[in-house]
């Protein structure tokens, strides 16, 4: 599962909190002080990591607030119709307009144990995702096993005819 995280190079020690509670797991984190390399396009890297991404995690701050970088990705995120997961640096500051509707997770007064939260919910995210790609390639498998069934009778119907 890929997760985007939205965040102000400010505040990347938290995001590097919640980069290691997710390491060595299933999930495909894009942090683009990480993930995009010297020389590639960061706009088109971000661009592209927000298309494709399962879940946008952004982590709001005054720093966030204060960011173009921060406000654009959410900015794209909500235009495609992301899930997002926002996690709240300082207590005293709510959620933009477009993301006030949002239940967020609040890291004031602890802000490890906000990411490990975030990290848990990322996890049953992606075994939701699983689940449901289970289940669809289950009820493929059985859509096919039930039409070779059915060519199979009409071919032994035709030939023993």
């Amino acid at each position: 599962m890929k997760v985007f995280v939205s965040y102000s190079s400010k505040d990347l020690a938290d995001v590097e909190t919640l980069k290691a509670s997710l390491a060595n797991g299933p999930i495909e984190l894009f942090v683009a002080e990480n993930s995009v390399k010297p020389s590639e396009s960061l706009a088109s890297e971000i661009k592209l990591a927000i298309k494709s991404c399962h879940l946008f995690v952004v982590v709001w701050s005054n720093h966030a607030k204060a960011s173009d970088w921060v406000s654009q990705e959410v900015g794209q995120a909500v235009a495609l119709g992301k899930s997002i997961l926002p996690i709240v640096l300082e207590g005293s500051m709510g959620l933009p307009g477009f993301m006030s509707e949002l239940k967020y997770i609040s890291a004031e007064g602890n802000r490890k144990d906000a990411m490990d939260r975030a990290s848990s919910i990322i996890l049953e995210k992606y075994e939701e995702r699983k689940k449901k790609q289970e289940d669809t390639q289950r009820k493929q498998s059985d859509s096919d096993s039930k039409f070779l069934l059915g060519a199979g009778a009409l071919a032994l119907f035709l030939f023993s005819r």
